[in-house]
């Protein structure tokens, strides 16, 4: 049963191109059961792979027996001889700083530590322990939040954020595919009390909404969640290939550093690929992608297809449009700021 699951594993490893060998790798670990059997997956890849792996684990101060789990993590590193580094942060006073809810705020901060880790060490990868599981879920509360395409795509294998490439390898994997696999190794793990905290949003969808949907509706909606995501992502990628074709005809930029977006060629192109436009204008001149909602693609729509000169549609993160004859200029407001990566 442990050979099986790790071939899947290195075969995702190299399907999607998530390691190459001889890589530096910050590997988070919480303690619980997905991470460990990550770490414990990785340091059992053959010895070809000449992987330098560095565990990271951050005391979040948020439960009375966090300092207990980083304790656990940093024995399990010692007695599997792999570096570590263990940190504890105030999330809660960084939350009531920053207006973040706890559950928002603690991811936040966690990739912050991660991300300064991995860019200390010279690690070009962080490795993090999301399951088939995860993805489930957050395809399901992606659309409960009305997401398109992008969102429904929910995590994908691999993505760069601020020079790191983030790297999912157990994506393909069932949390209890995982558990089955550390009793067979006979590894054991942390018990992180509020992962059934039904307060937070992820939390009821796990252990309320899902099996409701399982029992109720289908019992293999999970499996077919994380297919809906695979299938998104395919097409988003093709929608954006579409669009970059399209974006040099489509937008030039101007010399105060905003863009001059053609009406009429907008016009000719499926909405699809209408949105997708809009869209790398606003990651190009740094504005808030992850605040664009559809009643935004409303708005842009309508200043393109009927509204009089002068028209002004103002967007997430400082991007302004403003119509003018035959084009539609964009441009970031002076006053804004790039948002954080996450």
């Amino acid at each position: 049963m442990a050979h099986e699951l790790s071939t899947r594993v290195l075969h995702a490893i190299q399907t999607h191109r998530l390691l190459t060998s001889g890589e530096r790798v910050v590997v988070a670990v919480s303690g619980g059961a997905d991470s460990v059997a990550l770490l414990h997956l990785l340091i059992s890849l053959p010895r070809s792979w000449r992987l330098s792996v560095h565990v990271a684990h951050l005391d979040h101060g948020l439960r009375p027996e966090s300092s207990d789990d980083a304790e656990f993590v940093n024995s399990l590193a010692q007695r599997w001889q792999v570096p570590c580094t263990i940190e504890r942060r105030d999330v809660r006073r960084r939350c009531a700083q920053e207006g973040w809810s706890l559950e928002d705020g603690a991811r936040r901060v966690r990739y912050e530590f991660l991300l300064e880790l991995a860019q200390r060490h010279s690690a070009g990868r962080l490795a993090l322990a999301h399951t088939a599981d995860d993805q489930a879920e957050t395809v399901l509360l992606r659309l409960l939040r009305g997401s398109g395409l992008l969102g429904l795509g929910a995590m994908p294998p691999q993505r760069q954020l601020s020079g790191v490439a983030l790297i999912r390898p157990l994506l393909g994997i069932w949390r209890l595919e995982l558990l089955a696999y550390l009793r067979h190794v006979r590894v054991g793990f942390r018990e992180d009390a509020s992962n059934r905290d039904v307060r937070f949003v992820r939390n009821r969808i796990r252990h309320e909404l899902l099996p409701l949907l399982e029992q109720r509706y289908n019992p293999h909606v999970k499996g077919l969640l994380t297919q809906l995501a695979e299938q998104s992502r395919w097409e988003y990628a093709y929608l954006e290939q579409a669009a970059q074709r399209q974006w040099r005809r489509t937008a030039k930029p101007t010399a105060e550093g905003g863009l001059r977006i053609a009406v009429d060629r907008f016009a000719r192109q499926p909405k699809a690929v209408q949105r997708h436009l809009i869209r790398q204008a606003v990651r190009q001149l740094k504005g808030d992608l992850t605040a664009f909602e559809f009643k935004h693609w409303r708005e842009v729509e309508q200043l393109f297809l009927d509204r009089p000169n002068g028209t002004i549609v103002h967007l997430p993160g400082g991007v302004r449009l403003r119509r003018h004859a035959g084009y539609v200029e964009a441009r970031l407001e002076p006053s804004a700021s790039a948002p954080a990566d996450e």
